[in-house]
């Protein structure tokens, strides 16, 4: 369940967990950083995350029933930007993409920016794309289209990073208790030197193996993501 927190909420929380560490939401005295240690700590846990499939940070744009394509390619064109789709700007991590040829819907093969560099030799050589490698913020296809294809894709949305302190999104909400365990050990191992605290986090994180029925924030938040997506269910067979 999402919490309806804000960064703020988050900070005040954690220093209240340290044994109300209230020097830690400022930056320290001798410290040239502009963020406070407890700061410093969320967006490095966030940083950690933001890759990962969660169900709050994933976006497909888009099915033929559920919408419009992300965007439509150009003949010639081999590499699309923000230019061509603002939101690839945003994208942490593109995970499927897909084209509309005709009326059907064919899945694209991820590739390396190297392998498409090995294959596309000859630039005047176009066709139905089959292939697709996403680096640098750009979305590259091959062959180089020969015509006007919907794209679609599923993605990884990366978050304007927090700066105000009413600033709220699914890591001071759905991932509340991940990034506040998170930066807790960040400041165990790298502020406060406490080891002992580090181990409470890690296992709250992922988990004690010394009691397999007690999950961590990590797993718990995963298994949410699978719930709302439908995978890992049980279905009924016909024997």
């Amino acid at each position: 369940m999402a919490i309806a927190a804000t960064y703020i909420t988050l900070q005040q929380q954690i220093a209240d967990e340290l044994g109300d560490r209230q020097d830690l939401l400022a930056p320290l005295a001798d410290s040239n950083l502009v963020l406070s240690p407890i700061q410093n700590a969320i967006q490095t846990a966030i940083a950690k995350w933001e890759r990962e499939p969660f169900y709050f940070n994933q976006v497909v744009v888009q099915t033929p029933a559920a919408g419009p394509y992300a965007f439509s390619t150009a003949t010639g064109q081999e590499f699309y930007g923000a230019a061509d789709y603002a939101a690839l700007a945003s994208f942490a991590k593109i995970r499927k993409a897909w084209v509309l040829i005709g009326r059907n819907r064919y899945s694209l093969n991820e590739r390396t920016s190297q392998y498409l560099d090995d294959v596309s030799v000859n630039p005047a050589v176009t066709g139905e794309p089959i292939d697709w490698a996403y680096a640098g913020g750009l979305l590259r296809l091959y062959p180089i289209p020969n015509a006007a294809y919907p794209i679609g894709l599923e993605a990884i949305q990366r978050f304007a990073a927090l700066a105000n302190p009413t600033d709220a999104n699914g890591w001071t909400q759905d991932a509340y208790d991940l990034i506040r365990a998170e930066a807790k050990l960040i400041l165990a191992e790298e502020v406060l030197h406490d080891v002992e605290l580090a181990g409470l986090m890690q296992r709250a994180i992922y988990g004690d193996p010394a009691q397999p029925g007690r999950r961590g924030y990590l797993d718990a938040l995963k298994a949410e993501t699978a719930r709302r997506s439908g995978r890992g269910r049980i279905r009924p067979s016909h024997f």
